[in-house]
């Protein structure tokens, strides 16, 4: 009887350590991050030099099969972009105010920035993703050939089928405003 007792214990101890051990390789191996957490993220920066972009001009960067849309807006197009955006100030009081120098005045060097240079996808996501004209259309702004669909200076979907607007990139200029810095991660690719 003795001897029954002692390997029930022995069998009891066995099954108790081999319990620990699997609880503890599950509990272990939970605390280990995930292949999601593990995966590194891909930065998708990239720098483009606009040094040479005269007010007026307009350049189309392709950036890992990205076509992204520079604008350096001269003073007519900022009065323009302005007076699309807040239509109950004319065109003209934009351009006054440009001329003189008071809205830079007003909103700030980081802002003005903001409204000398426009950039954007050139991919309209609507319909089968053609790349924009720019300075043409019924706005001044972006036209999309494959579907007639019309944008302003903003970028703003007004005329024809697609609804949405094209897609404004993340930008960061640099402090000489040689560069800036673009985030392309949500940035539709050419089909």
């Amino acid at each position: 009887m003795k001897k029954k007792s002692v390997t029930l214990y022995y069998m009891t101890a066995g099954w108790l350590l081999l319990g620990v051990i699997i609880g503890g390789h599950f509990l272990f191996t939970s605390m280990k991050p995930t292949a999601d957490v593990k995966a590194k993220y891909r930065t998708n920066v990239h720098r483009i030099w606009i040094d040479e972009l005269e007010p007026g001009d307009v350049t189309v960067f392709h950036v890992d099969q990205k076509p992204i849309v520079v604008w350096h807006r001269d003073l007519e197009e900022i009065a323009t972009a302005m007076a699309q955006l807040e239509p109950e100030i004319s065109r003209e009081e934009w351009s006054t105010a440009l001329t003189d120098g008071t809205l830079a005045l007003e909103i700030g060097a980081d802002a003005y920035t903001r409204l000398e240079w426009f950039i954007a996808s050139a991919v309209n996501v609507d319909g089968i993703g053609c790349i924009v004209l720019s300075k043409t259309g019924d706005y001044e702004g972006f036209f999309d050939p494959c579907q007639g669909t019309h944008f302003d200076l903003w970028g703003r979907s007004l005329k024809g089928p697609g609804p949405q607007s094209l897609k404004v990139t993340p930008a960061q200029f640099s402090d000489d405003r040689l560069t800036v810095l673009l985030d392309l991660t949500e940035m539709p690719k050419t089909r």
